[in-house]
């Protein structure tokens, strides 16, 4: 029997009944025509997820609600709510089944039919990307890259794609799409949309395993707070080999797909993983394809560069989307319209009017079927005007064209609703539009209806904010829809608008505001509101900055300080309100300064006096230690121990009224500064108060203000004061936990820090071997992480070691790291490096060398006051003088470093003067 009183028309997207119709919502539909195709068998809702969401990409709850639905509206349709459960019935737990067949009208069902699902002419490109699926089935790593301009068709070939992916051989896929930003963009949030996607469908509980067991920075991103467990930044080359870990992982029991859209628009960390996985040629079961916009690539030169890396790549798949050819827009004709018989030459036209852009196609067919130039007739379609006419009323400008009249059409009301979404975002739901209850159930309402309708916008899931606000999530059809009427609104009206959607995110997210940074930093910025503007910028340099994304985080800080200009110039304020908002991405921007450049720069150090400034005008200790600390970094650095004495005396004054990693910071510059200065045993007092800070538990979340991880810091120097003290398990100790933190929270500026350490330990000791080893690795560190500080002392230690070894190249490396070392303008440890250049002048029998070295760094200990080393400098010129055989000078020698090693407390360098002086 058949349900000739109800009838599917598939083309309208809706269920008839009499004179009666209710409309269905795309997937709604989808799942009926499912079940019609398979009339009379049980359907489960693993079927339905794959043939109606696709492979792997699918809701969850999406089959059960869809069915609810058509239930629903099947007993509207017959005035009986127990209708649609008797025409639609649940077996058990096995699925669904339609007990007595639906006539349909229109297309054939299934989704594929439906207009904004057709892929015409597009069958060279699908069988690329399928080949590349198939080649991740058998371990090798795939990589697509798909061009074209907007409305090229990109997202419509992923569509059909993802829809053709073989059944028997399951993938899961997961989608992220970057979206433009006026500033600087969220490091790796492309990336993490994709992986927030994948966190909700059938592979959310394996990658929720795999996130704390290999990607533990990744799983605190996703946490929803927005920040690391552990202290400090997190470097940007962990977050790249834990993602790549991940996906790894991931796809041992089933290949997966990683799609990255819209990479014109994605943030240089994005891409830099990407550029990074496209060199790798161990296999993978993993394909990775990314869409952009050709004509955008003279406005991202990340994306330039990275797709020329990856372009000589034997395993890049380059796919460029030009023009639909005639024949192409012929078959899209046949598929749209089954059962036409439209004349031939209506294709050609319409193929070369529009010159072929796929989005341009689709709207001038939508525009003709709005005016009824085509409309259905009985079993097929007709046009009710002449071809040459339809053909010669399409403009030269298209786009422009189609665009103004279909948003023309809408009613002033949707008009304006939608003009509001477009400031929201590409994607959005009511609550970015209404500011009360009412308000906003009006606003889902309107939304629902014309996504229903497929005019401008789609479904796309639901929005759940932190307060307990939930609504429908809607996006815009395409970026020409979006474009198109975020163009048309009037400008003080689109920047009042973005200014109170930015308020209506910051009161739906409260503490967890953090999340949608980047968006209220946008938001507040074209919406001319500085001070908020300014606050969520910095927020996202902080976050840039723990994610180990230093560049993108410089220019978050950066554009900060620009805002808080324009906010000087415009928004009426106090000059202690002015200070407050300038104070915090100063800071942010010295810390990022410290990881890229060192801790002497000229951009550093004006930073840091403007910051200065006003961290003492406001009397804000939490900002003043955090400058001090800067301040103090580039007067020791160029061993200027006078004034460091002098900041670090203002900070231990601080430090009392100070908690967390900032006490321990000020800790560690005043022991630094007793021992650089020579006093070993005043530093120890200090040492143990910052590490009893830790022990206690006391943190302050402010790593990020440092540029370096105070705890790190204080083992590294830790290590260096106790092997001078003579106290060598203690050292070693110090150097093995600073190491193992610095590992684990994926610090290579610390790792570089603790490496020197270790090396300048095992140096003192006379240990060859090991300060090879620590210093080679020292090395290999700044070259692959491109960390300039640390790679001359790298270089020198490297070069001491070997020419201990009786390499003759060692010194050459001395001398090279010398040069690059004061070509920093650093001159703290000058005479501790000048040391190791003379010994290893002194063994490859180059006195003369060996003099002038060690008269330098003398000279240095007596105008700089950099007294640690001052007692092995004495016994090094007593080894130099033995190789002259000069005996008592040597002996006198000897004897001063006995006694400033004594004077000092220094043991380690009190037994080396002392075996040296027991030879003779």
């Amino acid at each position: 029997m058949v349900s000739e009183d109800i009838a599917l028309d598939l083309s309208g997207g809706a269920l008839f009944r009499g004179g009666r119709a209710v409309g269905l919502r795309p997937k709604t539909l989808a799942v009926l025509a499912a079940l019609i195709e398979r009339q009379g068998e049980v359907v489960s809702q693993d079927d339905l997820r794959r043939m109606v969401w696709g492979s792997g990409h699918g809701s969850q709850a999406g089959p059960k609600q869809c069915i609810r639905e058509l239930r629903h509206l099947i007993g509207v349709l017959f005035d009986d709510g127990d209708a649609g459960a008797g025409l639609i019935e649940t077996e058990g737990r096995r699925g669904y089944r339609l007990t007595r067949p639906i006539p349909t009208h229109g297309d054939t069902p299934g989704p594929a039919q439906r207009s904004d699902a057709l892929c015409v002419g597009r069958q060279a490109e699908l069988a690329v990307l399928l080949d590349g699926a198939e080649a991740c089935w058998r371990g090798h790593r795939a990589l697509a890259l798909v061009a074209g301009e907007a409305g090229a068709g990109k997202t419509r070939l992923l569509d059909a794609f993802t829809a053709r992916l073989p059944t028997h051989r399951p993938l899961w896929v997961a989608r992220g799409q970057a979206i433009v930003h006026p500033g600087a963009r969220e490091p790796y949030g492309l990336l993490l949309d994709a992986l927030a996607g994948l966190s909700t469908g059938p592979e959310a509980e394996t990658l929720a395993r795999h996130l704390r067991r290999v990607a533990p920075s990744w799983a605190g991103q996703l946490s929803g707070a927005g920040t690391r467990t552990q202290g400090g930044p997190v470097d940007t080359d962990t977050m790249r080999r834990e993602f790549s870990d991940l996906m790894e992982r991931l796809t041992r029991t089933r290949p997966g797909v990683l799609v990255l859209e819209d990479l014109h628009w994605a943030d240089p960390s994005t891409l830099a993983w990407l550029a990074q996985w496209g060199m790798q040629q161990r296999p993978s079961r993993l394909m990775v394809i990314g869409t952009y916009r050709d004509d955008a690539l003279d406005r991202s030169r990340d994306l330039a560069d990275s797709l020329r890396q990856l372009a000589r790549q034997p395993g890049t798949r380059g796919l460029t989307l030009g023009g639909l050819s005639e024949a192409a827009v012929s078959d899209y004709l046949r598929e749209r319209f089954l059962g036409s018989a439209f004349p031939t030459a209506l294709a050609g036209a319409l193929a070369r009017r529009t010159e072929g852009h796929a989005m341009l196609v689709a709207s001038a067919v939508e525009h003709w079927l709005a005016e009824g130039a085509i409309r259905s007739s009985g079993d097929g379609w007709e046009l009710t005007r002449d071809p040459d006419e339809l053909a010669g009323s399409i403009a030269q400008d298209m786009r422009a064209l189609i665009e103004e009249d279909r948003v023309g059409q809408l009613h002033p009301e949707e008009r304006t609703l939608l003009e509001v979404a477009s400031v929201a975002g590409p994607s959005f739901s009511a609550i970015d539009l209404a500011d009360d209850r009412e308000a906003l159930e009006e606003a889902e309402r309107q939304l629902e209806h014309l996504a229903r309708n497929r005019r401008f916008i789609e479904h796309a899931g639901v929005s759940r904010r932190p307060d307990g606000t939930h609504a429908t999530r809607f996006a815009f059809r395409h970026a020409l829809h979006h474009e198109a009427l975020y163009a048309a609104m009037p400008a003080a009206n689109r920047q009042g608008t973005h200014r109170r959607i930015g308020l209506r995110l910051e009161a739906g997210y409260r503490a967890a505001v953090k999340e949608v940074a980047p968006l209220l930093a946008d938001h507040f910025e074209r919406g001319a509101d500085w001070p908020r503007a300014v606050q969520y910028r910095t927020i996202c340099g902080e976050r840039a900055l723990a994610r180990g994304a230093v560049p993108e985080a410089a220019q978050q800080f950066r554009t900060a300080l620009d805002l808080c200009r324009r906010q000087s110039h415009g928004t009426p304020s106090t000059s202690a309100e002015r200070g407050n908002c300038e104070l915090r991405p100063l800071l942010g921007l010295g810390a990022a300064l410290i990881v890229s450049d060192g801790f002497i720069s000229e951009e550093l150090r004006t930073v840091y006096r403007r910051a200065s400034a006003l961290a003492m005008e406001a009397g804000d200790v939490d900002g003043a230690i955090p400058v001090l600390a800067g301040i103090w970094n580039d007067h020791v650095s160029r061993a200027d121990l006078a004034r460091a004495g002098e900041l670090a005396a203002n900070l231990q004054a601080l430090s009392s009224r100070a908690s967390g990693e900032l006490a321990m910071a000020a800790h560690n510059i005043v022991g630094q500064t007793h021992f650089f200065s020579g006093a070993l045993t005043d530093a120890l007092p200090q040492i143990r108060a910052a590490l009893a800070l830790r022990e206690r538990g006391l943190q302050s979340g402010a790593n990020h203000l440092f540029g370096e991880d105070p705890e790190i810091v204080c083992h590294q120097y830790a290590a260096c004061v106790h092997e001078v003290l003579g106290q060598e398990t203690k050292a070693e100790s110090h150097v093995a936990i600073g190491r193992r933190l610095a590992e684990e929270r994926g610090q290579l500026f610390g790792l570089a820090q603790m490496h020197w350490g270790g090396a300048v330990c095992a140096r003192m000791r006379g240990d060859v071997a090991l300060c090879r080893v620590r210093a080679e690795a020292l090395t290999t560190l700044c070259r692959a992480e491109n960390i300039p500080f640390w790679s001359p002392a790298g270089l020198m230690l490297t070069g001491w070691a070997r020419a201990m070894g009786g390499d003759p190249k060692g010194a050459a490396l001395i001398d090279e790291g010398l040069a690059e070392y004061e070509a920093l303008q650093a001159r703290l440890t000058l005479p501790f490096c000048l040391g190791l250049a003379a010994e290893a002048a002194v063994v490859g029998g180059a006195p003369a060398e060996a003099r002038l070295h060690l008269r330098r760094a003398m000279a240095i200990v007596r105008g700089t006051g950099e007294r640690w080393y001052h007692a092995e400098l004495h016994r090094l010129r007593a080894r130099l003088l033995l190789s002259e055989a000069r005996p008592d000078l040597a002996r006198l020698a000897l004897q001063r470093a006995l006694q400033i090693a004594r004077a000092r407390g220094a043991a380690g360098f009190e037994s080396r003067a002392a075996l040296q002086l027991r030879e003779f």
